[in-house]
């Protein structure tokens, strides 16, 4: 199984080009999460005020859930697809 090396380098240059060390300190500085998280906060400010009834807020409620599910599933496969990426480099480095 052959891997493309330059992927590794790219991902050596992202990590040292890295100003902290920490996740906090890194998501602080990434301007795209921040400005999600403050258009999620305005939209559920939204929510809150809707007049709706208990059967179209469980209706809602259901629907975030399953978009939630299937981001954790996706979450899962790209955390194993990058531990089976490490573990191969790995492999490549021992010369197994």
């Amino acid at each position: 199984m052959m891997i493309n090396i330059d992927i590794f380098q790219l991902f050596l240059n992202y990590l040292t080009e890295r100003h902290h060390n920490n996740i906090y300190q890194n998501i602080q500085q990434d301007t795209d999460y921040l400005k999600a998280t403050i258009e999620e906060n305005e939209l559920n400010e939204q929510y809150k005020k809707l007049d709706l009834s208990d059967e179209q807020r469980k209706i809602i409620m259901q629907w975030i859930d399953a978009i939630q599910a299937q981001e954790s599933a996706y979450t899962a496969v790209v955390f194993r697809m990058g531990m089976q990426l490490c573990f191969s480099l790995l492999m490549q480095l021992a010369d197994l």
